[in-house]
């Protein structure tokens, strides 16, 4: 008599090959191309973006541990698509939203690196995955469920060489915060990488005031003022004071900016109910003001901290 695991073996393939056989029959033996791209970051304000890994270097490839992975790839299965027009007050667009179920499990969708991700093309349409769901071993069908490219997005995907930025993006104390790195990385909020552990800092520029009006400069020597809320992970007591300590030293030191309030370390609550603990999270609020130009002379310093010369003689 087969074992319980023996059987459920039995039956989950028999399932199988029905349900692949009814997406097959249903998508009319649909193909959709997956196409690699690979995320970099532009150091002057952290600003990223994804280039195609066709047109992506080698050697950068082989940093990454991406140069095994296939820069494009076929892949068969159902597609389907539901197009729903949004407006607000400062865009009118099509937002496409994606169900692929491929005839085989396809993990590497979100491949094991968080410096890449495979877009799907149809109909002129590029599209991600942002989750797996009804997986059902027995049954061996996977849905992939995800959004198409948004209009405003699309200056973030690059395919061309000739594309790739070299400006300053970022308009705030960004660059500022990103030069202080003697911690932990600082990222700009909304733009760490995925599932990164800590320790890391994000900065969050919440707002940007006028503190005089704007000199009739080419260089914008105007002087601001920003309400940065910073967020430490993975920090103790001791350290996150240790960061306000050095960011006010600096400013008094370097006079890049100035500080006018008086900040001040606070625990946050982040939790997961599944193992009863919180993170080690704190916040830390600044108001600093500091003149525009400053911003962009920093962003320059990081770029020439990550150029190498050298001389061949």
């Amino acid at each position: 008599m087969p074992s319980l695991d023996e059987a459920a073996a039995q039956v989950g393939s028999q399932l199988e090959s029905v349900l692949h056989s009814a997406v097959k029959t249903i998508s009319s033996d649909q193909q959709i191309t997956f196409r690699l791209y690979v995320r970099q970051v532009l150091p002057l304000d952290g600003f990223v973006y994804w280039i195609n890994a066709a047109i992506v270097p080698k050697e950068e490839l082989e940093r990454l541990q991406l140069s095994m992975i296939a820069v494009s790839r076929v892949v068969q299965g159902s597609l389907h698509r539901q197009v729903v027009t949004e407006q607000n007050d400062v865009t009118s667009r099509d937002v496409n939203s994606i169900i692929f179920t491929p005839t085989a499990q396809e993990d590497d969708f979100n491949v094991e690196s968080p410096e890449a991700i495979y877009l799907g093309e149809f109909d002129g349409t590029q599209f991600a995955f942002s989750r797996m769901e009804s997986k059902y071993t027995q049954a061996g069908i996977f849905h992939y469920r995800g959004r198409a490219v948004l209009p405003t997005m699309r200056t973030q995907i690059i395919d061309a060489t000739e594309d790739i930025p070299d400006k300053l993006i970022i308009s705030n104390s960004v660059p500022i915060w990103l030069s202080m790195k003697q911690f932990a990385t600082v990222y700009p909020s909304y733009l760490s990488p995925s599932n990164l552990k800590p320790p890391y800092i994000v900065a969050d520029v919440k707002t940007t005031t006028p503190l005089q009006m704007a000199p009739n400069y080419y260089c914008r020597y105007q002087h601001v003022q920003d309400s940065v809320r910073v967020t430490l992970f993975g920090f103790d007591n001791q350290r996150a004071l240790e960061f306000v300590d050095y960011v006010v030293r600096r400013a008094l030191n370097m006079e890049e900016y100035g500080i006018t309030n008086m900040p001040v370390v606070t625990d946050g609550k982040a939790g997961q109910v599944e193992i009863g603990v919180l993170a080690q999270l704190k916040y830390i609020d600044f108001d600093i003001n500091y003149y525009q130009a400053t911003t962009r002379d920093i962003a320059e310093k990081l770029i020439k901290k990550a150029v190498i010369n050298y001389e061949v003689k």
